[in-house]
């Protein structure tokens, strides 16, 4: 069984979602940029980012996800990925989706 918040929470979710489909679970193109304030730092302790989704900015944090796929064909997409995350709305200064700018394809 899997954490019910967490990364490994929302990845599992998501992959576990693509598996049926027979296609990759996320989307190469986009990302979902989340800036958190740092008065929130002890609670994201307990959620097991990495130090390469999670980067202390200008004194706020700023976590960058993969998306799946499909994000765009999902009813509120931000809220289900923010509850799988366990990250409250009111933690939150900024939510957006950004274009990945990653090499790792």
């Amino acid at each position: 069984m899997f954490p019910t918040k967490g990364f490994n929470a929302y990845k599992q979710h998501w992959e576990d979602q693509a598996s049926f489909m027979d296609k990759p679970p996320w989307n190469k193109e986009k990302i979902l940029k989340l800036t958190i304030s740092a008065d929130f730092d002890e609670n994201l302790k307990e959620l097991q980012f990495s130090n390469h989704s999670l980067k202390k900015e200008h004194g706020k944090y700023t976590l960058r996800l993969k998306v799946p796929y499909n994000y765009y064909d999902l009813d509120d997409f931000e809220s289900k990925s923010l509850a799988l995350l366990g990250i409250q709305e009111n933690w939150l200064t900024d939510i957006s989706l950004d274009n990945s700018h990653c090499s790792n394809r």
